[in-house]
């Protein structure tokens, strides 16, 4: 079916005009949270957004003046499973509604021994093992106005040499390096299906293949960002040693040590904005 979407953003702003006449919808930047990170601090105001693929709920807030759409993964209750998110109606309401900068959390295990649960990585590289989820809006004629202007239709083949936008990835380092007393730069984020954790022998195969990390979501949304052109980047909290790594790994124990750690992921996230300065961006992320 046709997805005629070069009028989703105009229709988003009339809509949610009528709802609230002081909403600017003018948002900049996007938070997606994932497992444990289902809501900010900030009060901020509630907009369902429309896309062709479904409404999603945002919530629409300032950070040091900068408007923000926080968007939480697996819903407020966690009743989202990875493989079930519906990724592309997400990144395509932030796109809708202006989000030019998305910063995201991930859940993750560790395949390194000095990345111990605790521990925040800010990834610079994706293997994708996803098997079932769609990765990409250019299907049924889909076309699409960038930020930049340029329209976007046909067969895209987007450049992913640098899949975690450098602007956004540096000043997450050195906010979370001011917050975190373990912070890694760079890590291999190694997506899988899911909702199953790996078994020790998928692990020592991606441990071969260079990963770092094992999670289940940041590389669809950061596929799809690409192709609307908006930088993407993600911060991932280590719960938990990889499957052989540790005895057993349970969903409790990714919660718990999340559950310890969200005030510090809030508080790198929240200065991470505050801080960065748009008219330094350098990356070519809304290129091809």
């Amino acid at each position: 079916m046709y997805r005629n979407t070069l009028h989703y953003a105009e229709k988003t702003k009339k809509a949610c005009s009528n709802i609230n006449p002081c909403f600017d919808m003018t948002v900049e930047f996007g938070i997606i949270g994932g497992s444990g990170f289902y809501s900010i601090s900030s009060k901020g105001i509630e907009e369902k957004i429309e896309t062709p693929y479904g409404n999603v709920l945002v919530n629409i807030f300032n950070i040091n003046n900068k408007k923000v759409a926080f968007i939480t993964r697996h819903g407020p209750k966690h009743s989202i499973p990875p493989h079930l998110v519906n990724y592309r109606a997400n990144i395509f309401a932030l796109h809708s509604i202006g989000v030019k900068q998305i910063i995201t959390s991930s859940a993750v295990g560790s395949m390194k021994k000095e990345m111990a649960p605790g521990s925040f990585v800010i990834p610079d590289q994706f293997i994708d093992f996803t098997i079932g989820r769609p990765k990409t809006f250019f299907v049924d004629n889909f076309e699409v106005k960038l930020h930049n202007g340029t329209i976007r239709k046909g067969v895209v083949h987007i450049d992913l040499s640098e899949p975690y936008c450098p602007h956004l990835r540096n000043e997450s380092i050195v906010q979370s390096k001011k917050i975190a007393k373990n912070t890694f730069s760079k890590g291999v984020y190694v997506c899988t299906e899911g909702p199953r954790f790996e078994t020790p022998a998928e692990i020592n195969a991606f441990k071969i293949l260079g990963g770092s990390l094992v999670g289940m979501t940041s590389v669809s949304e950061s596929i799809l960002a690409r192709e609307l052109g908006i930088c993407y980047s993600t911060i991932c909290l280590v719960t938990n040693f990889a499957a052989g790594m540790q005895e057993k790994i349970s969903a409790e124990e990714v919660f718990a040590v999340f559950k310890s750690k969200v005030h510090e992921l809030e508080e790198i996230i929240v200065n991470t904005i505050a801080n960065l300065d748009i008219s330094a961006k350098n990356c070519s992320c809304d290129k091809l």
